[in-house]
């Protein structure tokens, strides 16, 4: 589910950092420094996935051109404690598409730093495997004169420094200990320079998060929405999870445990567990909530008026247990319809198969051969060559197997071996698993079509119970009953809003009775006319199945290279 996360800090020269070299990282190029003389070559860049520059109205068209951005702000500040730009890092949630991310990115820093006069670049990332998607925003901090094209001057106030109560901090004379005084004796206090810099601001800060949430949240369905708010804010007394960095998750990618991230997972199955309980305490309470409201709806009607006499059901008898009967054959006439439908898909899937396959299967088949052309090259080479060609089908494999980790994520053997047999019996395993993974739904669909329609058999030679049919008569009776004097109810008390709820739980045969819905018994024209909206029910529902795309009516994929 999606996260919220999106943290802000410091480009500063002070701690050693710069802006190209911040760059670099962020959108894996090589960036050279043109104050410091110096070139940078950061980054992973299999991790990044799109780099962009906006740029607010009146910038410089140079500056769209992110190495020629931040160059100028290198060399515009001058400072040995300046800070040049400010990095905001935020969570892309997992829901969105490739180009909702670009979208909601874009959208963010227009409205948020473009509007106000800042440049910025941003950069997507992940883990290299789909996983951890996130965002570096790279913010010139200096804002851009529209009029000028140049940079904006910063303003700055001097204020005085205030102690814990509030009242100005006096400047001490370390000679005498005595507070200074000026000129003309009069005292001095401490002051600091305050820079007035919007994206220095508190308020400017919280703005950037509760942005970012919105918009976000203007993408993502009610069921994922995010909050920038903290869990205190929230008034929530779940525990927050800490920070476990990418140190952490590399302890646990290579098999071991991470302190932080098994903390993390006792923190969430606390809260998942505070979580059940209070969802099963509402449970309970609307139950009983329910159950009173029905007690007490029978207490009034019971107090209003007499019990009616029971209508006279016996005459209805028989219709009552043909009903029955012929809902029980209904329903096992449905389920062996979609039995042959299960196993009609099944057929035309493996039928697909042995003509034109997957494209994870023929992806698989495309990495799996480029590295077994490696080993039969090594295979077949002569004594002079065979150890460097070895080595070569080895690191061969080894590239391959994590692309096919990327096009197969779900397969749970993806190293491919670096010698010829092994990797042809490889190639055989990774075809036969990746075969059952797209068969197992449909043939266990199958299996449980066959178990349902096993038990709708075996409940349709069996005799409806004296119950069921004293039930449906009893209802068919007091049908008539209104049918013929539709104006009997009209005596009753007016309806309070505090009628009880129907607790009954009447036999489920797959569907609701006919007989709920007639008011009156059923004559020729009636069966005629069930008959005749039973059939076109059906045959809408199987024409909107056969309106869906499936695998095997869709247009076969278009291979790409020359693979065979």
């Amino acid at each position: 589910m999606a996260i919220y996360h999106l943290s802000v800090s410091n480009v500063s020269r002070a701690s050693g950092s710069k802006a190209t070299a911040t760059l670099s990282y962020i959108s894996g190029r090589r960036v050279h420094d043109e104050r410091r003389g110096e070139t940078y070559d950061y980054g992973r860049k299999e991790r990044v996935l799109r780099v962009g520059t906006l740029l607010p109205e009146g910038a410089p068209a140079e500056y769209a051109d992110p190495a020629v951005l931040f160059n100028a702000v290198e060399l515009h500040e001058t400072g040995r404690t300046a800070r040049p730009a400010k990095k905001i890092v935020v969570a892309l949630p997992r829901e969105f598409t490739p180009r909702q991310r670009v979208q909601a990115l874009e959208e963010y820093i227009r409205e948020n730093l473009n509007a106000d006069g800042y440049a910025a670049t941003y950069a997507i990332h992940d883990d290299g495997r789909g996983n951890n998607p996130h965002a570096h925003i790279l913010v010139a901090n200096r804002q851009i004169d529209p009029a000028t094209g140049g940079w904006a001057r910063l303003k700055q106030r001097m204020e005085y420094v205030l102690d814990e109560r509030g009242e100005r901090v006096p400047l001490i004379d370390p000679e005498t200990g005595r507070q200074k005084t000026d000129k003309r004796g009069r005292r001095q206090w401490k002051r600091t320079s305050v820079s007035l810099n919007p994206l220095d601001r508190k308020a400017k800060l919280k703005a950037l998060r509760e942005s970012w949430a919105n918009t976000c949240n203007a993408r993502l369905d009610e069921t994922a929405r995010i909050d920038h708010r903290s869990l205190e804010d929230q008034g929530s007394d779940l525990e927050p999870t800490i920070h476990e960095g990418y140190a952490a998750r590399a302890i646990e990618r290579a098999g071991g445990v991470s302190e932080r991230c098994q903390t993390n997972r006792e923190i969430r199955r606390s809260n998942s567990l505070l979580t059940a309980v209070r969802a099963e305490l509402g449970r309970i309470f609307d139950r009983l909530g329910e159950l009173f409201a029905a007690k007490i709806g029978r207490l009034r009607r019971r107090q209003a008026r007499p019990e009616p006499a029971e209508p006279n059901w016996r005459y209805f008898e028989g219709d009552a247990r043909r009903q029955l009967e012929a809902d029980k054959a209904d329903h096992t006439a449905a389920i062996r319809g979609k039995l042959m439908d299960a196993r009609a898909d099944v057929g035309n899937r493996e039928e697909w198969w042995r003509s034109h396959g997957t494209e994870e299967h023929e992806a698989a088949k495309q990495i799996i051969d480029v590295a077994r052309a490696a080993s039969r090259e090594a295979r077949d080479a002569n004594i002079f060559k065979r150890g460097r060609l070895l080595r070569n089908a080895e690191q061969v494999a080894g590239e391959q197997s994590e692309r096919l980790r990327g096009a197969v994520p779900w397969l749970e053997d993806a190293d491919i071996p670096a010698d010829w047999d092994q990797a042809n019996r490889f190639r055989m395993r990774t075809t036969k698993a990746i075969y059952d993974h797209d068969m197992q739904p449909r043939i266990r669909l199958v299996a449980e079509l066959e178990r349902r329609l096993e038990q709708a058999e075996r409940a349709e030679s069996e005799r409806p119970s004296p119950e069921q049919v004293k039930a449906l008569a009893l209802r068919m009776a007091e049908q008539r009953a209104q049918a013929e004097n539709p104006t009997q109810d009209t005596k009753r008390p007016a309806p309070s809003g505090d009628e009880p709820l129907d607790l009954s739980e009447p036999e489920d045969w797959g569907e609701a009775s006919p007989f709920e819905s007639r008011q009156a018994p059923r004559t020729k024209a009636d069966l005629l006319n069930e008959i005749r909206q039973r059939t076109d029910r059906l045959t809408g529902q199987r024409e909107a199945e056969q309106r869906q795309i499936d695998p095997w009516s869709a247009q076969p994929p278009q291979r790409r290279g020359h693979g065979r």
